[in-house]
């Protein structure tokens, strides 16, 4: 079953997602704010996920990702 987090950052109000494969362990983080890596590595870490690719849907000029 495919691995999946929903992240919030209250400052920009921003939802990243993070999606993994739990057979290759590999995953794509959606939307992720820039402020927010520390706390998204250390659940891929947690999660024992190996990132592979991120992904910007669409940008805001007050959101800094």
């Amino acid at each position: 079953m495919l691995i999946f987090r929903q992240l919030f950052d209250q400052q920009s109000s921003t939802y990243t997602y993070l999606l993994g494969c739990p057979d290759s362990r590999e995953c794509i983080l959606i939307d992720p704010v820039f402020e927010q890596a520390g706390r998204d590595m250390a659940l891929m870490a947690e999660l024992g996920l190996r990132l592979v690719m991120t992904l910007d849907t669409h940008v805001h000029a007050d959101h800094v990702t």
